[in-house]
């Protein structure tokens, strides 16, 4: 006699990438069942809420969600020396971060798909034929089983027991809200002092306010604090909360993002651009990609490794190139020496370099860092590395 299936299909984590992911396998006429741990959907998201243009067109993300257009950049060195993207149009938005999750879950609630809120899932498990989990609610344990697994969790330090595993290497992203006066731009910091081998930033996301972060390896919190207390920040400032949300972000991808009746997205798989710890674009492409891998093995009944494979082969055909280039820049540049970073500045502000990203885009940064690489290395830049 056959098991009885709560779903056809299990989606662990309800962030954009889960949500959107359900969504897809829902509008194929899949049930649906999305476990979320926390108690609100949206809740206590750590992320600078910038997403390009072209990822909201392609995807038809929900516009509700914005709350200020990027047109402009501004990058400093640690000598001060500036250079400026500007674009006569929107190259990106600012979102509320926890109303753009809400909004990609209700667009997935509306296609028949059932959340669970406060549904810790502690541990996953593929036997009989069977995709089970189980769940803690409160003091409650249940189990729920399905055909197939989806894991969207996004990348945590305590990963789910029976999981095929997370990306090893990882920094962490710190961030602050403020009342700032004099932002318009997104403000990008460079230097050892202000976050070595990385980047701060200040981020518009309103009338009079900010959001104001970095990325480190190591005491992030304490450089934050650092930061806001720099010339840069401290005289514009006039509130700023002392919550500082502190999360790991994953450089590089996971050994392996499948497994029998399971793949892996977002995140969790370490689909995440190495150079700004971005991972909503990539996330979403593929989750399409799983979406489309799920769906053929319903059709053919083969939940299979070595048919669920073939997620990982298309998505790292897509997207390996721009991994091993962002990881191959970010080597580099943790590397530099505040008079390294100093030159590639005045030098990028000397040698073309505005019109190559323009012409690649927000979201793609191979051609950008081959460019880079390939006009800066004659130039003495790398000597001494």
């Amino acid at each position: 006699m056959a098991l009885k299936m709560d779903h056809d299909v299990i989606i662990v984590g309800a962030g954009p990438i889960g949500s959107y992911t359900a969504k897809l396998l829902a509008e194929k006429g899949l049930d649906v069942g999305l476990f979320e741990k926390n108690r609100s959907i949206g809740k206590d998201v750590n992320c600078s809420g910038i997403i390009s243009i072209e990822c909201f067109r392609r995807f038809g993300l929900p516009s509700q969600s914005v709350v200020r257009d990027i047109n402009s950049i501004k990058a400093f060195s640690p000598s001060g020396n500036c250079i400026e993207y500007r674009s006569e149009s929107p190259i990106a938005h600012v979102v509320d971060r926890a109303l753009f999750d809400q909004e990609l879950h209700i667009q997935a609630a509306s296609r028949g798909v059932t959340t669970y809120l406060d549904a810790r899932v502690t541990r996953i498990a593929n036997s009989g034929g069977v995709f089970s989990i189980s769940v803690r609610t409160g003091d409650e344990e249940k189990a729920f089983r399905s055909r197939m697994g989806v894991i969207a969790t996004g990348f945590d330090l305590k990963t789910v027991l029976g999981s095929p595993g997370s990306p090893k290497e990882f920094v962490y992203g710190v961030q602050a809200e403020a009342t700032i006066e004099d932002v318009n731009d997104v403000e990008v910091y460079f230097g050892e002092k202000v976050a070595p081998g990385f980047f701060s930033w200040i981020i518009p996301a309103g009338e009079r306010t900010a959001r104001i972060g970095l990325m480190a390896k190591n005491d992030a919190p304490g450089l934050l604090r650092r930061f806001l207390n720099s010339e840069h920040v401290i005289r514009r400032v006039r509130d700023c909360s002392d919550d500082l949300k502190c999360s790991p972000i994953p450089i590089g991808s996971v050994a392996k993002s499948y497994a029998e009746r399971l793949v892996v997205v977002g995140e969790a798989a370490g689909q995440v651009k190495a150079t700004t710890g971005g991972g909503i674009y990539f996330g979403l492409l593929c989750s399409e990609l799983a979406a489309a891998t799920a769906a053929k093995a319903f059709i053919t009944g083969n939940f299979s490794t070595g048919f669920l494979k073939t997620y990982e082969i298309e998505w790292k055909t897509l997207l390996d190139p721009e991994l091993r280039a962002g990881m191959l820049l970010r080597g580099i540049f943790s590397r530099f020496s505040d008079r390294q970073i100093n030159l590639l500045i005045d030098l990028a502000k000397k040698d073309g370099f505005l019109p190559i990203i323009r012409r690649y885009g927000f979201d793609w940064h191979k051609d950008i860092i081959s460019y880079l690489i390939s006009h800066l290395m004659p130039k003495n830049v790398f000597k001494n590395l």
